[in-house]
């Protein structure tokens, strides 16, 4: 049975009195059902977290706030995605939760938006638009940002959202 920690290829190695191939081996298959998860790598040394439960690996809105924010944030919950999960879906989520932390650091995202059809869709969808144009007001004063295409600037709740600021 193989304890719960924190290992190096070395010390598993020692733990275990296997050879550094077999131990190589065995944590890729304890990696591929999911009982181990890997950090470091390139000049430091791996460092392969054994668990008993299977973890599974988190993709959403926290892992995106934290690569584009300068503001790194410490996840609220566990927020796993099944399948593409895009910025556009990191604002509306952000906008969502409303947390004045999370606001500050999704006014970051705005400079890599990709789609604003996109964002915009999920924006009616959710029925958040006015809220999205305030953000991305804010955004403008306090950081670089993409600015907005002309044909979402000419709808009436921006207008409406500009006289509120």
């Amino acid at each position: 049975m193989i304890k719960e920690g924190k290992y190096t290829v070395e010390t598993f190695t020692k733990e275990r009195n296997i050879t550094r191939q077999s131990a190589i081996n065995l944590l890729s298959k304890l990696k591929k059902s999911g009982l181990v998860t890997v950090s470091g790598g390139g000049k430091q040394k791996r460092i392969y977290t054994i668990t008993k439960v299977p973890q599974k690996q988190t993709n959403g809105l926290y892992d995106i706030l934290n690569k584009y924010s300068p503001e790194k944030l410490v996840p609220k919950f566990k927020h796993i995605v099944k399948g593409k999960y895009t910025i556009e879906n990191a604002l509306i989520d952000s906008i969502l939760i409303g947390d004045k932390r999370t606001l500050d650091a999704a006014t970051h995202l705005f400079r890599h938006i990709s789609s604003w059809k996109r964002l915009f869709d999920l924006a009616k969808k959710h029925k958040v638009e006015k809220k999205l144009y305030d953000l991305y007001f804010i955004a403008r004063k306090t950081t670089k940002v993409k600015k907005m295409p002309k044909r979402y600037l000419n709808n009436d709740k921006y207008k409406r959202s500009r006289t509120a600021l």
